[in-house]
């Protein structure tokens, strides 16, 4: 049965986890490796002492570096010389990728004893659109995954609802004092459950998305590269399709949450989109992105836009991050934007995927 599928589930996953306790105890047992935090996150050092009190540790703080949400401010030329000295010697290192590489393009002989980085984001293109990182790697990259698949969800259902429900124009009202002013604009949305989500990206997060949008009884479209069959396995996709232009076609919502590759660079550029206007077959969707920015350029989603290839855009990435005050973008009444803050790293977070790779690498 389904409950029994599910305690059968659930046992699994508590056994896997103290299988990992015992795995980084006995490494733990046999060597210590210092590990040392820099990053812009808060909260990352305290929950790994407050994890593991015996894990040793080296919390680099530097005024050089700081920012907020996906938001990084890093200015390596100001680092002071203790810091430069404490990341010379660091060997395993908790920090972000965009970090690693403005210290390593900044002075390629910063990191010399490195040889393993957890990421503290999902996305490590930072590294890997480099051309100053030798391949293969000279140290081990992990990447911070399994964590944010349900808050993405939650941001974009929320988006999505927003959107269709118009709060937006009910806030409006709310100032104004005016009993449904906004008549038109409230009173015109669709249940969830009579639309289409289409998932560009089906990994851990857009799986999470597709599920949350199944729970409002959205049908879902996945769209992916991998050739698979009939039966796709992927939870919570009820299709799943190689083609990009019936993905779109087919989609009221269009949620993009593709990782910046050779592959997705600019995939929705020029006229990509035009197979989602309501001209050419398609519902002219509201598109979201909280993938990666560099998939569409700004002239391209303006485009887009202005043909009503589709009829909205709900943006939390973009090409070029902060969005410069002179972008279009922010003087668009159909655009909405927020700053790269859909899915979050939280310190109490890190400490289950680190100490699991920890134990890995000290094996």
């Amino acid at each position: 049965t389904t409950r029994s599928r599910s305690c059968y589930c659930k046992r699994m996953q508590a056994a896997r986890r103290a299988q990992s306790l015992i795995r980084h105890a006995a490494a733990m047992s046999t060597k210590e490796q210092t590990v040392t935090v820099f990053s812009s996150i808060e909260g990352i050092a305290q929950s790994l002492r407050d994890a593991d009190p015996n894990l040793p540790l080296e919390v680099v703080e530097d005024d050089a570096l700081g920012g907020y949400g996906g938001t990084i401010h890093f200015d390596p030329p100001s680092l002071r010389e203790e810091t430069k000295i404490a990341l010379r010697r660091a060997e395993v290192l908790v920090s972000e990728p965009a970090v690693v590489m403005a210290l390593l393009e900044h002075d390629a002989s910063s990191l010399p004893s490195l040889r393993w980085c957890q990421s503290t984001y999902a996305g490590v293109d930072p590294v890997f659109n480099s051309n100053l990182v030798e391949r293969p790697l000279p140290w081990k990259l992990t990447r911070f995954a399994g964590c944010f698949g349900p808050p993405i969800a939650e941001w974009c259902l929320a988006r999505i609802i927003g959107h269709e429900r118009n709060f937006a124009a009910s806030t409006e009202d709310q100032r104004k004092g005016s009993w449904a002013g906004s008549k038109d604009a409230i009173l015109g949305y669709r249940y969830l459950s009579c639309l289409t989500l289409s998932v560009l990206g089906c990994g851990d997060i857009g799986r999470c998305v597709a599920r949350a949008a199944k729970a409002f009884g959205m049908r879902t479209v996945g769209y992916g590269k991998t050739i698979r069959g009939s039966d796709h396995g992927l939870e919570g996709i009820d299709e799943y399709t190689t083609n990009l232009t019936k993905a779109l076609r087919e989609a009221d919502y269009v949620v993009s949450v593709l990782p910046s590759t050779l592959e997705t660079r600019g995939l929705l550029n020029g006229t990509a989109l035009q197979p989602a206007s309501k001209s050419d077959g398609g519902k002219s969707p509201v598109f979201i992105n909280v993938g990666r920015g560099d998939i569409i350029s700004a002239d391209s989603l303006l485009n887009a836009l202005d043909n009503r290839w589709i009829s909205a855009s709900i943006l939390d990435v973009f090409e070029v991050e902060p969005l410069p005050k002179e972008n279009a973008l922010w003087r668009r009444s159909d655009v909405v934007i927020s700053p790269h803050v859909s899915g979050l790293t939280q310190g109490k977070d890190v400490p289950k995927v680190f100490l699991e790779n920890y134990g890995r690498f000290l094996e």
